[in-house]
């Protein structure tokens, strides 16, 4: 089953809430935000608004995907840009852990790939071949647990640092609209066995708390709220009840 990501249509707003319109505009700025160098490498682009936001910026962009619709989707879109925007994209159907260039890129882009690898570290590999000495990785995943049928991972500061540190040195990390995004440095070889510090983990472990405690006391709100609304409807039940039986 294909996922079928509508990224370009809800950053436009034309499909799902307003909320989810902001989210996606959020998250979408603060990856081009973190781009480095000119040549740009969008994994998993999905219908590639990013990679043309970055091309309409001067950026060399290629942006890759698995999923037939999404290119078609992400060409039809870079087809309505100008002469020199197209001239900067380019959208390939390909599978990347399988892609073989020797072309290496500034800037990896890896926006809500990495939940759906049960195996991450044979996409970390091919990213750390395909990006140069000290190039920059930027990924978004989830925060949390999101029910979604292909999700294979769920990611919390902690394990989602953890899981890039033997590839890539994690220099940023932030939490924005129930989304992990995160910045790293490609690691050089002779570094790939580095342990996380005692400073980081705690730094990472206080992102965590402050995130679950934000994320209880919204639900402890919406419990109450339920309950008070609940109780509401009880009453007035009760009060129609004693009004039918007075008649």
């Amino acid at each position: 089953m294909a996922n079928h990501d509508r990224v370009s249509e809800r950053y436009y707003g034309t499909v799902n809430a307003e909320a989810s319109h902001e989210a996606t505009r959020a998250r979408i700025h603060w990856m081009c935000r973190q781009a480095t160098g000119q040549r740009i490498l969008d994994v998993g682009c999905s219908q590639g608004i990013a990679s043309i936001l970055l091309g309409r910026e001067g950026f060399r962009v290629t942006g890759v995907d698995l999923e037939d619709e999404s290119i078609r989707y992400a060409r039809e879109e870079l087809a309505k840009e100008s002469r020199p925007v197209r001239s900067k994209v380019d959208f390939l159907l390909a599978d990347i852990t399988q892609w073989r260039v020797r072309t290496v890129f500034d800037t990896v882009l890896l926006g809500e790939v990495l939940e759906h690898f049960s195996h991450p570290e044979v996409l970390l590999l091919q990213l750390h071949r395909l990006l140069r000495i000290d190039g920059t990785l930027v990924v978004t995943v989830p925060y949390g647990y999101h029910p979604f049928h292909d999700h294979k991972q769920t990611f919390y500061a902690g394990n989602l640092a953890t899981c890039l540190m033997p590839y890539f040195d994690v220099y940023k990390i932030e939490i924005h609209h129930k989304y992990l995004c995160c910045a790293a440095r490609r690691r050089r070889e002779t570094e790939m066995h580095v342990q996380p510090t005692a400073s980081q983990l705690a730094a990472w472990m206080s992102m965590d708390h402050a995130e679950f405690a934000a994320i209880e006391q919204r639900h402890q709100q919406q419990m109450n709220q339920r309950k008070k609304a609940l109780d509401s409807a009880v009453e007035q039940l009760r009060k129609l009840k004693q009004g039918q039986d007075g008649t």
